[in-house]
Formats: C-alpha cells, sequence, structure tokens
C-alpha cells in the first residue's frame, strides 16, 4: 500500500488536526475550532445519542493520532494551530443537552471560558504531553460544560 507512505500520514494529519487549514487563522484558532464543533453539533443534534457519541469517540481517538503526529513534525508541544480537540471537547459539551439557541450560545460560552482558564483538573491533564495530552484536557472540559449544562437545562 503506497498510498499509506509518511507523507501522505503527515498530510492527512495536518488535514484533520487544523480542520481543514481552520487552525492556521491568525485571530484565535481555538475559538475558531470551538466554533467548528459548535457547527458539527448544529448539524447532528437531531442524531441518536449512539450515532452522535459514537462520532465523538471516533473523532477523539482520531484526534489523539493527528495531533501526536503534528507534534512530531513541528516539534512543538500542542501546536496553537491543531484544533480537533477543541471541536472534541465542544461537541463533548453538547452530548444529550437539549438544544435551543441560548443553550448553543451558553454552551460556547462555557467551553471558552473553561478551555482557556485550563481550572484544575485541566491544567494536570495538558501535561500530558502527545496526542492524548493535546485531546484529553479538551474533552474533560467539554464534559465539565455538559455537567453544567445538564444542570442549568433540568
Amino acid at each position: 500500500m503506497k498510498f499509506l507512505n509518511e507523507d501522505t500520514i503527515n498530510r492527512f494529519s495536518e488535514h484533520i488536526s487544523t480542520v481543514f487549514g481552520v487552525g492556521y487563522t491568525a485571530y484565535a484558532p481555538g475559538t475558531m475550532g470551538s466554533l467548528y464543533g459548535l457547527l458539527l453539533y448544529m448539524f447532528l443534534k437531531d442524531a441518536s445519542v449512539f450515532v452522535y457519541v459514537s462520532f465523538v469517540v471516533v473523532l477523539f481517538v482520531l484526534g489523539v493520532f493527528v495531533s501526536d503526529v503534528m507534534e512530531e513534525i513541528y516539534g512543538i508541544k500542542d501546536p496553537s494551530f491543531v484544533i480537533i480537540d477543541e471541536v472534541v471537547g465542544m461537541m463533548i459539551a453538547f452530548i444529550s443537552v437539549p438544544y435551543t439557541p441560548l443553550v448553543a450560545i451558553a454552551g460556547f460560552l462555557l467551553f471558552r471560558i473553561v478551555d482557556i482558564s485550563k481550572i484544575p483538573p485541566l491544567n494536570l491533564l495538558e501535561k500530558i504531553g502527545g496526542g492524548f495530552g493535546i485531546m484529553i484536557d479538551d474533552a474533560v472540559g467539554g464534559l465539565i460544560v455538559n455537567i453544567v449544562l445538564q444542570v442549568l437545562t433540568r
């Protein structure tokens, strides 16, 4: 299988980890990744919980792989242009949360606050390093926001 050479894997990883180049935006790439996650949520909000969660799990696992490749290519710990972690974290924030425009806005703002502030245990999780470290702090941040949204919407 010659199509799975190192160059192909690197290019694939770059496309997925930067969400097809969105991560290269000069202003607030993490916020752009969160907006992309919100957009994906908007498309999938009516899907079954199984389909939604399955999509998020696949994206998380893929994100670990591609983020790890990007750290290796660039030699930078958690490069700011890698935004797949924000996409996944944002999608986790909305698992089984009833949709309203107000809830979508609140979830987005809460996720950005949690992601930027790196409240414990997120500050410890990001120190894990590698692709898993890049992904897990945003995934747990999304879980924290999900719990808050579950309480607020019930």
